[in-house]
């Protein structure tokens, strides 16, 4: 979800600001589920401070789905809402990740990549790297820009939905897709595979990761 022009910034960023622990090497075969962490406010939809708004692009359909309307009460795989069967657990490696407890098909919505929706000024040729962006590992950018023309970012680091804590792995079952709605943008998490219940859910952070893989993939090699 980063845009062309920030990347080698962020890269940067990540590589003087190394602020992520070596991953254990401790094997675990049981998933059991954790409470939600108290240092992470649990959200389903971000928070959009006051003056941030997105373009609105106009209607798309002359007819929405909404539960009053759906012959299946908005509950069909297309349906963009959070689902209580995501789970959080100790993934013994990378800290907390998380699992499905039934089965998921290519496709399926898993939820919003929820967080405090916040804007920051577009880059200029010789702006000092403090007033850039700070990605805080939970920073997710976005290609839509505001009605002020400033880019935009979900920051998830104290406020999120269960979708915050989907680990990386070379191999994902995940994909996060930007998607917008009239005046409403949302990055949403989708299946890109069909996982059975108890399969950890993961999505690629990129070709450019600023730490250590711990994936199953790397972990083997």
């Amino acid at each position: 979800m980063r845009l062309p022009e920030v990347n080698e910034r962020l890269k940067s960023l990540h590589a003087r600001r190394p602020n992520y622990e070596e991953v254990s090497e401790e094997v675990r075969d049981e998933v059991r589920e954790v409470e939600w962490p108290e240092y992470v406010k649990r959200i389903e939809e971000s928070e959009v401070p006051e003056g941030i708004a997105f373009p609105d692009i106009g209607d798309g359909e002359a007819c929405q789905c909404f539960a009053g309307c759906c012959g299946l009460k908005s509950v069909c795989s297309n349906s963009p809402r959070p689902r209580t069967s995501l789970k959080l657990f100790d993934t013994g490696r990378v800290d907390l990740g998380v699992y499905t407890t039934t089965f998921l098909n290519v496709g399926d919505v898993l939820g919003d990549y929820a967080g405090r929706l916040c804007e920051y000024d577009a880059l200029v040729q010789g702006k000092p790297d403090q007033a850039l962006k700070q990605n805080s590992g939970y920073t997710m950018l976005l290609h839509t820009k505001s009605v002020r023309k400033k880019y935009m970012y979900v920051e998830a680091l104290k406020c999120g939905f269960t979708t915050r804590f989907i680990s990386h792995s070379c191999d994902p079952n995940v994909t996060f897709v930007e998607m917008q709605n009239r005046a409403s943008v949302k990055v949403m998490a989708i299946m890109i595979k069909d996982v059975m219940a108890g399969t950890q859910l993961t999505v690629s952070y990129g070709d450019e990761i600023w730490f250590k893989c711990a994936c199953d993939d790397s972990w083997t090699e």
